[in-house]
């Protein structure tokens, strides 16, 4: 075969007649996208050319867009002469019957069907014209007329995944005459036209007219498409037919069909495909590497939303502003369509929880096997999936070019299709796998509607298009002389407020590059929203006047007006404020007299018990600065801690002595030393150091953090005046000294005038002492994690009354507590924190009342007075609303930093914007209302089957079905060497199983984030700090895992052992059991379809749909879903046992057999 383009003047004439020039006026060496040449001109030249036999690529030609290069492309790619491949159609008389669906058409049957995630909806196109007068018999006439020229428009899409013509269709016109109502009744009803055909399915029409006669000799024309039976381009040829046969035009008889074409299609595609196997075969090295879909925030309200529509937003970018982006994009080497695309790009990256994705684009391929064939009506599109990782570029012209060499790259492997791609990825991951974010270029197809549509129906009133699978379908089609930019999206699915974001800062964008030549090089404005900045500046500019105050300063002062109030209840005797300030003093005295000054470090050791608040308030007294480090921390990690703390004495509490390396006394010795000595407390600055509390690092070793008073007295203060704390309040102190809600306990119950009631070492770890405590002593407030609330809630219940205040931090905190909470103690005050040691115990807060349903923790909330934050992305940008990102904390109640440890100092505590922020490592996202809401820790994300998972959105998804208490997910490994997601369960409803909860998470959540293993527990167990210790549940998990071998069901029945053998010879599997799941064992909606054909034929069961593999999934669930639709029970049963019967025999033996039932001849 010679290639027609095989010079470069031929090459050079093609290309003039692409971009409507003469030949004269292209140079060899221009480069021909700044001249005009858009992404799918190339194409089509690539597809062209390759078609007449030459070796080259669109990557190739867009790579060096120029005559000169193109011509050397095609003379190396000129092949030996070859037999050519005849596309001679068959005759169109031998074409009837049903025919396959086209791999896009077989895409959106399958997901149009209710069961499938983000399914339900056919891809539909809904266009109104707003017109003259209309002559509704005309437009009857033209319709017929269309459908007998463009027989797709007259197809049926059957159950078995074919299509087929049906010759007595036609094209409905319905009319609605309002000509006799007010403006404001056509108005709605026009709405209401318009709310019921937007988004139907056609019910088996392809195509429908509707007519609106308005008063004042106006007409509105509605036109219903379904995009299974026409693409883009086909559409442009339905209305432009439509309008010349309405105006009485005769168009020329077209030669061929869609129909024909598909045959010569898939002849062509049963042949040998050399660069298919070479395209399959490169995107086979890539799965594995592949990112998912841009990661958008998403209500959790099911994988399929509520109303599965589709809402349009658009903006008209005129003639002006098109030329002038365009031109400032093609001087940088870029086709209109992908400047375009790289902004839409980074929107998606800029709300996306990751700036790397998978973008699905279509490609209009209508391969030029006929004349006649850019008539012909049909389904021409294929899709391509660009790898799109925009984590290193700071400039649109850089993004741009990422976009550019995505596209060229995955272009040149287009052989192997994008749908093709995706079901290869979903059985390497094991769960089906979307690409829901779409762009579309129609550029380079022309304008949307032609002239003389236009002038026969007026101008479009109203677009909107939804498809099945398609979150975001984001379109730029020439119109009216600019550029229609288009979304079209599933809005149930976002939060309020996302999308509108998303869009106006693409729309901006677009403004902004297409009036600015430096803007392409500057990296532009945040993607922060003017709204939302003003929501957030007015919470973290809230200031409160600090009182100047040390932490024990107050309790000093209460101890002068009340030295008889009750300071410390406690096992081992009472104190009140006297005699526990002359203890205090005691302590101070005689550390002095040990050498300890201002600024020295003195460690506190021993089990919890009553001693240690006065050697807290000693040690602060006399300028010190207290390390607690509990009894309980093993010998080695203690003397770390002692070493790296730089300790210049040790107070032991308690009756057991504690060797350790660095001078000592006991509290006992401390209080004798200093029992007569008259002393008062060291004045105190509030920026010294308060404390240093050892934290767990992770690299195992711990890091102590540095807080000075004026940081933790932010704290103290704003919740002492918060909650209204006072002498009659009464603390519970469970807390060790070595967690930080200690300082609360202690300090602010002390300035506050009221008393602490000690839990000591044995009543810490006997959760059944606590309620008896707090009835006792009419305990008012709980300084508690939600894990410790978790358990007095069980065993407290008729004697947690006298509860006033509980604040609750530090882990997941569950809107059940507050509900469970108030049962309890109508009169509470409950409320969620956010925070770190780092920030002073905590930051920010949310008060609840009622907690709505729908949440799945309480959040953060709001910031302290003189505390700000932030949530950003990995490059430090601040996060939009509901978007993901780490939290920063800035502002008085922040840490010095670690002890020693100037390198993770500077790594967790940043500049920016001329303040320090403290990097807590948790993830979070703003509300609307700024409203802060905890979503998981960064250490806590996992890789699983290719995807980044959080395991707190894991969790957060298991706490949302009925009956779960608590979840705690986790990764374990799999004898293979991946890892799979496991969680734990604690449930409140016995009849819960793992298979109940995976079937309630599968409208919750993606396959992906659905555990593979759960156990349901009894208890979900706690650190000593009372944390939940993941690391033991994960090690607990990886047990179980391993431990449980897949008990297999083994088909018990004929039908099951018949549906197995179908399905193990469709997936090329050699053992299939009843309960192994079909898409798990490499399955995909292709081959659900070629099963269930064959299950049809085999088994005798015509009414056996794709949807059913889709819903059942295991072959025992299949089984059961057969035999419950007989009519004649037992009769699939006896069919099951002839195949298996049939299938068990040879060749030989089938037709010996077959001769014995033959009829006599």
């Amino acid at each position: 075969m010679v290639c027609a383009a095989s010079s470069p003047e031929a090459i050079c004439a093609e290309v003039a007649e692409l971009l409507g020039s003469s030949a004269e006026a292209l140079d060899p060496a221009d480069n021909l996208i700044a001249q005009g040449l858009d992404s799918i001109r190339i194409m089509a030249l690539a597809g062209r050319w390759r078609r007449q036999g030459v070796a080259v690529s669109f990557a190739a030609l867009a790579a060096t867009p120029t005559i000169e290069a193109w011509a050397q492309l095609v003379s190396a790619g000129l092949p030996a002469a070859e037999e050519p491949v005849s596309d001679q159609p068959v005759p169109a008389a031998e074409m009837s019957g049903a025919f396959p669906l086209a791999p896009m058409q077989h895409a959106l049957w399958i997901g149009r069907q209710d069961n499938q995630q983000l399914g339900g909806v056919a891809g539909h196109l809904y266009v109104e014209f707003d017109c003259g007068a209309i002559d509704s018999e005309r437009l009857r006439s033209a319709a017929a007329a269309l459908a007998l020229r463009h027989p797709m428009l007259r197809v049926q899409f059957l159950p078995d995944g074919t299509q087929r013509i049906d010759p007595a269709m036609r094209v409905g016109v319905g009319v609605h005459d309002l000509r006799d109502l007010d403006t404001e009744t056509v108005d709605q009803r026009l709405a209401a036209i318009r709310e019921a055909k937007s988004h139907q399915q056609l019910n088996g029409a392809a195509f429908e007219l509707t007519l609106t006669l308005l008063p004042h000799g106006r007409s509105r024309l509605h036109v219903d498409l379904d995009m299974q039976a026409a693409d883009a381009m086909s559409y442009r040829t339905v209305m432009a037919d439509l309008a010349a046969l309405y105006a009485g035009r005769r168009l020329p008889d077209l030669g061929y069909t869609y129909r024909q074409y598909r045959d010569a299609i898939l002849r062509r595609e049963s042949g040998p495909q050399a660069a298919r196997d070479a395209d399959r075969d490169w995107w086979a090295q890539r799965i594995p590497q592949l990112p998912g879909p841009p990661k958008l925030p998403q209500l959790h309200d099911g994988g399929r939303p509520r109303l599965p529509t589709s809402t349009r937003r658009w903006r008209w970018l005129d003639p002006k502003t098109r030329d002038a982006l365009f031109a400032r994009g093609r001087a940088r080497g870029l086709t209109p369509a992908m400047t375009l695309a790289a902004s839409f790009a980074h929107t998606l990256a800029r709300w996306s929880a990751t700036p790397h994705f998978l973008l699905n684009v279509p490609l209009f391929e209508r391969q030029p096997l006929h004349p006649d064939v850019d008539g012909v009506v049909g389904d021409f599109t294929s899709s391509l999936l660009l790898d799109i990782d925009l984590t290193q570029t700071a400039t649109p012209a850089a993004r741009a070019h990422v976009v550019q060499d995505a596209m060229r790259t995955a272009a040149a492997h287009a052989a192997y299709p994008g749908l093709s791609v995706l079901r290869d990825l979903g059985r390497h991951r094991g769960a089906q796998v979307l690409a829901p974010v779409v762009f579309t270029s129609a550029l380079g197809l022309g304008e949307l509607f032609c002239g003389q549509v236009a002038e026969q129906f007026g101008t479009p009133a109203w677009i909107i298009s939804q498809g099945p699978q398609v979150l975001l379908d984001a379109q730029v089609t020439e119109f009216n002389g600019g550029v229609l930019v288009n979304w079209d999206v599933r809005d149930a699915v976002f939060p309020p407020g996302v999308v509108d974001a998303m869009f106006a800062h693409h729309i901006d964008e677009l403004f902004r590059l297409a009036g600015a030549d430096d803007a392409w090089d500057a990296p532009g404005p945040p993607a922060l929203p003017a709204a939302q900045r003003a929501v957030r500046a007015a919470l973290n500019n809230r200031t409160a006047a600090p009182s100047g105050e040390a932490l024990h300063d107050g309790f000093f002062r209460r101890a002068e007006l009340r030295p008889d109030a009750p300071a410390v209840y406690a096992s081992s005797g009472d104190l009140s404020y006297g005699e526990l300030r002359e203890q205090a003093s005691a302590v101070a005295a005689a550390l002095r007299d040990f050498g300890v000054g201002a600024g020295d470090t003195v460690a506190v050791l021993g089990p919890k018990n009553a001693q240690q608040i006065p050697a807290l308030l000693g040690i602060l007294a006399a300028g010190g600065v207290y390390l607690p480090i509990g009894a309980d921390q093993p010998a080695d990690r203690a003397a770390r801690i002692l070493d790296s703390g730089a300790v210049r004495v040790a107070l032991v509490c308690g009756d057991q002595p504690i060797p350790v390396a660095v001078p000592a006394l006991t509290l006992g010795e401390a209080l004798h030393r200093g029992a007569r000595a008259e002393t008062h407390p060291t004045a105190t600055s509030p920026d010294q150091l308060a404390y240093v509390l050892f934290t767990s690092g992770s690299t195992g070793e711990p890091k102590g953090v540095e807080l000075t008073h004026d940081g933790a007295m932010n704290t103290v203060e704003f919740l002492t005046r918060h909650f209204e704390l006072g002498p009659t309040d009464r603390c519970l102190a469970l807390s060790t000294l070595e967690c930080d809600m200690s300082v609360l306990d202690i300090f602010a119950t002390l300035r506050a005038g009221g008393a602490i009631v000690v839990v000591d070492e044995k009543q810490r770890r006997d959760p059944d002492s606590w309620p008896r405590l707090i009835d006792a002593h009419h305990v008012t407030v709980l300084n508690f994690l939600p894990g410790w609330l978790e358990m007095l809630l069980e065993v407290g219940a008729g004697r947690l009354s006298s509860l006033r205040v509980v604040p609750t931090g530090g882990d997941w905190v569950r809107p059940e507590l507050a509900r469970r909470l108030k049962a309890e103690a109508p009169g509470v005050r409950f409320a969620g924190l956010g925070g770190a040691t780092e920030t002073a115990v905590h930051a920010t807060i949310c008060e609840v009342h009622k907690p709505p349903a729908y949440w799945a923790s309480v959040p953060y909330g709001t910031p302290f007075p003189n505390i700000a934050c932030r949530v950003v992305t990995e490059d430090g940008d601040d996060c939009p609303d509901w978007v993901a990102g780490e939290l920063w904390i800035a502002g008085r109640g922040l840490a010095r930093g670690y002890r020693g440890r100037p390198d993770l100092t500077a790594d967790r505590f940043v500049l920016y914007d001329g303040r320090i922020w403290y990097r807590t490592g948790d993830l979070a996202r703003y509300w609307p209302d700024g409203t802060l809401e905890f979503v998981g820790r960064a250490d806590h994300r996992a890789k699983v089957s290719g995807y980044r998972v959080e395991l707190g959105e894991v969790e957060a998804m298991l706490r949302r079905v009925p009956g779960v208490q608590v979840a705690v997910a986790a990764t374990v490994p799999t004898t293979k060497g991946s890892d799979v997601l496991a969680a734990a369960i604690r449930a409140d409803d016995p009849r819960l199983t793992a298979e109940r909860i995976r079937e309630a998470l599968r409208d919750l959540a993606p396959t992906y984030m659905i555990p593979r293993h759960m156990a349901l527990v009894d208890r979900i167990p706690f650190t000593d700090g009372g944390k939940i210790d993941r690391r033991r549940i994960a090690v607990e998990l990886a047990a179980g895992a391993s431990e449980t071998k897949p008990a297999h069901r083994v088909c018990s029945t004929p039908v099951e052992a018949a549906l197995a053998a179908i399905v193990g010879d469709v997936l090329g599997v050699d053992s299939v059991n009843g309960d192994d799941d079909f898409f798990a064992l490499g399955g995909d909606s292709v081959l659900a379809t070629r099963t269930v054909a064959r299950i049809r034929t085999w088994l005798d069961t015509p009414d056996v749909m794709v949807a059913d593999m889709f819903v059942a999934r295991t072959v025992a669930a299949l089984a059961g879903r057969l035999t419950g639709r007989e009519r004649d029970s037992g009769r699939l049963e006896q069919v099951a046992e002839v195949y298996l019967e049939i299938s068990r025999m040879d060749a030989d033996e089938v037709l010996a057999e077959s001769a014995k039932t033959a009829p006599a001849q």
